[in-house]
């Protein structure tokens, strides 16, 4: 089950999100913003 989630999530993120974030981010942006965006 997923009972540790709510106490593993919170110290797992922050460490790992600002490491994830900017090498996710810039392909995750190339490749949608063209279909949301009209420009």
């Amino acid at each position: 089950s997923y009972t540790y989630l709510p106490t593993y999530l919170p110290t797992y993120l922050p460490t790992y999100l600002p490491a994830y974030l900017p090498t996710y981010l810039p392909t995750y942006l190339a490749t949608y913003q063209p279909t949301y965006l009209p420009t």
